[in-house]
């Protein structure tokens, strides 16, 4: 496994230079960028070929990787020409991706539609899966992953599993985000074992917001899990209660990891 900087929130106002510095400094080993977000790192559709070979060098240089990019792309709505165009617009940042050294995007379900006219859930479920399907064909060649984020209404396994298996692809996959939702009985196993084949990257948050991750990192390393856990955390200081649940966290991780070593 292997810790990769997300840009969302923590980096959003930092120019490239400085997140690879951040991300050298704290020991990560690739960068997630969230594109068309306002963000500053110049990861974006409308980066030259010469810039985009610029950021794949700058990073490489600092023997970081470009973990993912992660889209705002949604598949939920249910205009089919709509949909098109968000595939469409997708299919670009499969490109960039490619260009810059990303071997994976992040892309949403998102949500199911309302009203007395939305589509049966089953339908919604076809048509994003078909969505999921085309642009898996068309990352093939490009050697790029397009990775369904189990966020909003998909984040229930159900949804996001079922999608997945309806684009049928060897290219589509999930990123597992880490939500109390997934719980049960205060145990993430049994979600997580519903979706583990699936899962190629995974989203992080506080890491004292209840979520057990070190029980996740178990079941990670128990099934060989070799891809990026990204930070996704927001812009803030921790309080001093949040500081020392921190402190103790680190420490009894390291403690943890003396002991194995020892024996």
């Amino acid at each position: 496994m292997k810790l990769s900087l997300l840009t969302y929130q923590m980096a959003r106002s930092w120019e490239l230079a400085k997140i690879i510095d951040v991300a050298k400094a704290g020991g990560f080993a690739g960068i997630e960028f969230r594109v068309a977000a306002g963000h500053r790192h110049g990861v974006e559709l409308d980066a030259t070929a010469a810039q985009r070979r610029a950021i794949r060098n700058q990073v490489q240089d600092a023997y970081l990787a470009v973990a993912a990019l992660g889209t705002g792309s949604r598949f939920d709505t249910p205009d089919a020409r709509q949909r098109q165009d968000v595939v469409e617009q997708t299919k670009r940042y499969i490109e960039l991706a490619a260009e810059v050294g990303s071997g994976r995007i992040r892309v949403f379900g998102n949500d199911m539609p309302k009203g007395e006219a939305a589509p049966d859930r089953a339908e919604v479920l076809r048509y994003v899966g078909e969505a999921l399907h085309e642009l898996g064909l068309f990352a093939e060649p490009f050697g790029v992953d397009v990775l369904l984020e189990m966020h909003g209404q998909f984040n229930y396994w159900g949804f996001a599993r079922k999608a997945v298996e309806y684009a049928a692809h060897a290219r589509v996959g999930l990123v597992y985000n880490c939500d109390r939702r997934d719980l049960v009985g205060g145990s993430v196993a049994a979600t997580y074992s519903e979706v583990a084949s699936f899962v190629r990257h995974v989203h992080m948050h506080h890491l004292t917001d209840g979520f057990p991750y070190a029980e996740l990192f178990r079941l990670l390393v128990r099934d060989g899990y070799t891809g990026y856990l990204s930070s996704e955390v927001e812009q803030e200081v921790p309080s001093p209660e949040e500081y020392l649940h921190l402190y103790a966290m680190l420490c009894q991780a390291w403690g943890t990891l003396a002991a194995q070593d020892s024996r």
